[in-house]
This record gives C-alpha cells, sequence and structure tokens, in this order.
C-alpha cells in the first residue's frame, strides 16, 4: 500500500529532492535550524567514528544532497599522535559535518550537530502542518530565526520558511528605533505583553533572534501563519512550493554501532 501523502506549503528556496522507492530523511542544524541535508539513510542507525563520535555517512550507498558551505581545512592531532585533516562543511558559520578528503567516500556529521522533525514536534501525528526548524524551543521560552527587510509601506509578517520567518519594517534596519518598531509588531502578531519579547543580535544585521516567553513553539507559529495570511494581496507574496510530506520524520540520531 503507498504511503498517505499529505500536500503542505512553504515559501522555502531549499526543497529537498524527490524520493523514489526509498524513504528521504531531511536534517536541520540543531542549532541555527537551516536546512542541511536531505538523504535516504537513516542517520539513527550510521555507525560512529571512535576518535570523535561522529556519524559516518558512506556517499557510495546512499544518496545525499549538502546544503552546507565551505568551512575550510583544520587539522587535528589525535592521541595516537597522527595529524589528522579535516575538510569541514558548515551551516551558516558553525561546522556540522567534514570530510578527510576532497570529494572523499565517507562523510563524517558532528555529533549532536543534526536533528529533525519528530511526530510530536511536528504536530504530523494529529494532522496539523510542522513548525519550521526557524522556531525552536529553548528552555521555557520559543525561539524564533528573524530575516528583517527594511523600509516597506508598513511594519508585517512576510513569510515563514524553513530557515527563518522574514519580517518587514517601515523604517531603516540601522534606524535606532529599528527594534522597537520590530517588538511592537510582532507583539501585535502575538497578542502578548511587550515583556514577554526579547531580541538578540543574529549573523548579521539583517539577521535576529526573538525570544517569546510564555508561548510554545506551536502558538508561536500559528499566530505567525495567521498574520500572514491576512497580508494584502498587493504585497506580491513568493511562490510557494509543494513539499511532499512522506519524507519521513525521526528523531535526532542516537547512538549506533561504532565502526
Amino acid at each position: 500500500m503507498p504511503p498517505r501523502r499529505t500536500t503542505l506549503t512553504y515559501s522555502s528556496e531549499d526543497v529537498g529532492p524527490v524520493a523514489g522507492d526509498k524513504p528521504l530523511y531531511v536534517y536541520y542544524c540543531k542549532y541555527s535550524g537551516k536546512h542541511v541535508m536531505t538523504t535516504d539513510c537513516n542517520l539513527s542507525k550510521a555507525p560512529r567514528r571512535s576518535t570523535d563520535h561522529a556519524l559516518v555517512l558512506d556517499t557510495q550507498e546512499y544518496t545525499v544532497k549538502l546544503y552546507t558551505q565551505d568551512g575550510g581545512v583544520k587539522l587535528l592531532r589525535r592521541r595516537s599522535g597522527a595529524v589528522e585533516r579535516q575538510l569541514r562543511l558548515n551551516s551558516g558559520k558553525l561546522p556540522v559535518a567534514y570530510r578527510t578528503e576532497p570529494e572523499g567516500r565517507y562523510l563524517y556529521v558532528l555529533d549532536d550537530a543534526l536533528t529533525t522533525y519528530t511526530a510530536d514536534e511536528s504536530g504530523l501525528g494529529d494532522g496539523k502542518p510542522p513548525v519550521p526548524p526557524c522556531i525552536i524551543r529553548v528552555g521555557k521560552s520559543t525561539q524564533v530565526a528573524l530575516e528583517v527587510d527594511d523600509r516597506g509601506k508598513r511594519a508585517l509578517v512576510l513569510r515563514v520558511t524553513a530557515d527563518f520567518v522574514r519580517v518587514q519594517l517601515k523604517g531603516g534596519i540601522n534606524a535606532s528605533h529599528a527594534n522597537e518598531e520590530l517588538l511592537e509588531m510582532l507583539r501585535g502578531v502575538f497578542g502578548c505583553r511587550l515583556g514577554q519579547l526579547s531580541l538578540k543580535r543574529g549573523e548579521s544585521t539583517r539577521h535576529k533572534v526573538l525570544l517569546v516567553e510564555g508561548m510554545t513553539p506551536d502558538a508561536v507559529y500559528t499566530k505567525l501563519q495567521l498574520s500572514v495570511n491576512r497580508n494584502p494581496k498587493a504585497l506580491g507574496r513568493s511562490s510557494k512550493h509543494v513539499i511532499n510530506t512522506s519524507i519521513v520524520p525521526l528523531e535526532a540520531p542516537k547512538d549506533a554501532a561504532k565502526p
């Protein structure tokens, strides 16, 4: 019997490849929420290196699509005295994987670097749309990765992608009151007190990290989607991509047998 399919929409530019007979697993950076890799390898069953506990992915056995950047070369001296050369792969500025030789057969995924949806986190078990990885729980708060546009006609939430919640301000991004304008707009979106919201700096001027106290990731995502749906049609939102949710959700990688 073929898998049940549900059609969801995200305005994300990084939709993974279409699955064949094998299920696909979509992995994100555990810390930034960015889409890092799509593969037909279940990393929870992958072996680990004894040296650094990294997950070992055989790229000749499995199909791997990476969404990473060159992280440069790192030289490490092992306890045996041997020097290992690692060609790092980054998600933004964060290393998430490496190879030991260019175009090497084996891809090593750093321990505890990647995550993916679970049925409980995404809501797939009860028919709810999954919360994108840019919205995560941090302690008792919900963290949201923001990408900020400025000098728009009005302050609003433009769209929700896998990597960021994109928002727009009327003023300039470097204006002294930019953070105040952003927080006031989001206070209206969430219907909460201003004291429940706080901002931290992100990777660049246009990227910020929002912390929302007293709201779950699911509630935050629902409020953001409602705000996007109320936007005037004249804004000309970007086209939406269909994501095939027959891609299998699973828990973050667990310990597997060492190679």
